[in-house]
């Protein structure tokens, strides 16, 4: 009877009695156990001496930098005071435009973010990007009417905040003073962010094509000295700038005044303050993590090594990544991927071929966005090169705080050297997507499918698998990621990668309707007493499980004597998680992947082939009426 009631509690109950949240973690489960064989890898390869060339130069040289606490504490808190004094300093608007159009101020917590990447638009052409910066409490929903999860951001901001700028000389009142006045400024900014929720309707993407050229860019952002910022990043090379938000840079001129001085300094002394912390001596990291851990509900310590390897992928994500690529990948990864990438992607162009509320005009260019769909699987051809970066060592007296800036700044220089430059859609930019992740991802804006080395372990994939166990497991994700390019933000984007309709307005309504349905039946869900579930923010990572599922059936249909006990199994054990009371409340609020025992018993139950391979009858917890399932495709 467990087995029709509750099929993801049935696989995995053995498991989670017994389970353990390690030291220092929120969560513990079966991708968390292949982000642990990653991190064990990729630890010995950072304290690998035999390692040789640039790329190993930087990490050994990174990595003593991060795990020398002798030297650390003999530097102690100094190597932020430079950045700190800068800020206190700062007594007028003047002074507030001049560390703003600082290049030594590089990245130093902004009021805007200003990115360069391929145009939403003409896919084939890289742009300046100018967006909203990122607020304290996550949503600007928050400074409005504040949610538990909000309640967790502003008790942690608040403590760590206290503790860091206090070590870094403020007394207690300054530090309560700074606090407050970065709220006041966060808040002030939230009138004019949209809030996340509207990052899940219909319209969001083409409500971000906004372009301006110089002189329309500095007329919207008024007396805000916009034009001198980007000549600072070196992001003035464009004449066409994409601007997210524009009500946001309309509004800084109300903010950017000689009254808000306070606030505008105190809000990025706060930033700079936090973003630093865990740069510098072990009695400032430990109690920072100290902090973190006690409202977040966290018991341990991370370990040494761990804390390291956070500091090194931050910070040289493609030297680390190109060390990983020479010493742990195989061909038959890639081969095994490519294998069931071409079954779902044939199932797919068969799925579009048959569905029955699409007309032929859509059809045909659904189909004909599924045939020009790129694949990157497992690793790169041509590893990225980053032998132009370099930072001093703790031979030449160097710092975590000045290597973090060298990184920052080497980084913004590969940027503005993009701009206005042709995409290369072919190439695999391991800056943006790093092969060493536990991660997959279809990527809209150059129509790629994308498996990851990171990914390939544990319960999701290991060579000797049976077929049944590799579907369950990395065809789960395989089946889910290229369901995301007809997902609800995936169907704005063309086979190019534009955001372009491609749809027939009917066949539009159609599809919208049915996805409709599936977040209303989300919206039903309450994974605790008082959670308010968001089907709408979960829905077009639904729509992919969903879609993926029923491609990976239809592949085992086809097969002579499939094993669909270890197929449904395997796909169960994938999404076992236990996890904190905190990291779930931030999990619910704000993570668009619904909870991973939803993505077991929900996807399942959908499907006849699940239904009738156990038996499931009315009034069995797994059974749904096929009237009120929600699959979109």
């Amino acid at each position: 009877a467990e087995r029709k009631d509750d099929f993801g509690l049935f696989v995995n109950k053995d498991w989670i009695l017994q389970a353990e949240i390690p030291a220092g973690e929120s969560k513990a489960g079966s991708m968390e156990d292949v982000q642990r064989t990653l991190k064990d890898r990729q630890i010995a390869l950072m304290k690998d001496d035999s390692l040789t060339g640039h790329d190993a130069v930087l990490v050994h040289k990174l990595y003593s930098l991060v795990s020398d606490w002798a030297y650390r504490d003999a530097q102690g808190v100094e190597p932020a005071m430079p950045v700190i004094e800068a800020l206190r300093s700062i007594d007028s608007l003047e002074a507030v435009t001049g560390y703003l159009c600082d290049r030594g101020n590089l990245k130093r917590n902004y009021p805007l973010v200003m990115s360069v990447g391929a145009d939403f638009t003409d896919p084939d052409i890289y742009i300046t990007q100018i967006g909203t910066p990122s607020l304290m409490l996550k949503d600007s929903a928050e400074y409005t009417e504040r949610t538990q999860a909000g309640e967790l951001y502003y008790t942690l901001y608040e403590q760590l905040g206290t503790y860091v700028l206090t070590r870094l000389g403020y007394s207690e009142d300054e530090a309560a003073q700074v606090i407050g006045n970065a709220f006041a400024l966060d808040a002030l900014m939230a009138e004019h962010i949209k809030p996340t929720a509207t990052h899940y309707q219909a319209d969001y993407f083409s409500s971000l094509l906004n372009y301006y050229n110089p002189e329309e860019l500095e007329a919207l952002a008024g007396d805000f000295p916009i034009l001198d910022m980007l000549k600072a990043y070196g992001f003035q090379v464009g004449q066409r700038f994409l601007v997210t938000e524009p009500d946001y840079i309309a509004a800084l001129p109300e903010l950017y005044t000689e009254e808000n001085v306070p606030l505008l300094r105190d809000w990025m002394t706060l930033k700079a303050a936090l973003s630093m912390g865990t740069l510098l001596d072990s009695e400032t990291y430990k109690q920072v993590e100290a902090i973190s851990n006690a409202v977040m509900g966290i018991t341990g310590e991370t370990s040494d090594d761990d804390n390291a390897l956070q500091k090194v992928l931050a910070l040289l994500p493609v030297p680390m990544d190109n060390l990983y690529v020479q010493a742990y990948c195989a061909e038959q990864q890639r081969q095994d991927m490519l294998d069931i990438i071409g079954d779902v992607v044939a199932y797919y162009r068969r799925m579009l071929e048959s569905v029955d509320w699409l007309s032929d005009e859509t059809r045909e260019k659904a189909i004909e966005k599924l045939d020009n769909m790129r694949v990157n699987a497992v690793y790169p051809e041509e590893l990225g090169d980053w032998s132009g970066l370099d930072f001093a060592g703790i031979g030449d007296g160097g710092s975590l705080v000045a290597a973090n800036a060298a990184v920052q700044d080497y980084v913004i220089a590969l940027q503005s050297d993009k701009i206005d430059t042709a995409v290369n859609k072919d190439k695999w930019d391991q800056l943006t997507m790093q092969t060493a992740q536990v991660n997959a991802m279809y990527n809209p804006q150059n129509n790629s499918i994308n498996i990851l080395a990171g990914i390939l372990s544990g319960e999701l994939y290991n060579e000797n698998m049976s077929y049944e166990q590799k579907l369950g497991g990395i065809g789960t994700v395989i089946g889910h990621e290229i369901s995301h390019a007809f997902d609800t933000n995936g169907s704005q984007f063309d086979k190019d990668g534009a955001i372009a309709n491609w749809w027939k307005a009917e066949d539009y309504a159609a599809f919208h309707a049915r996805a409709a349905k599936l977040a209303a039946w989300y919206d039903g869900f309450i994974p605790w007493e008082g959670a308010n579930y968001s089907g709408q923010q979960v829905q077009t990572e639904v729509i992919a499980d969903m879609g993926g599922m029923k491609a990976l059936l239809a592949i085992a249909a086809q097969q002579d004597h499939f094993d669909y006990d270890a197929f449904f199994r395997q796909s169960a054990t994938v999404w076992r998680m236990q996890s904190l009371p905190a990291y779930l409340v931030t999990l619910t609020a704000r993570d668009t992947h619904p909870l991973r025992y939803m993505r077991v018993n929900a996807t399942l139950a959908q499907f006849d082939e699940f239904i009738g391979f156990y038996g499931i009858q009315p009034g069995d917890g797994m059974y749904i009426a096929p009237e009120d399932r929600v699959a979109v495709w």
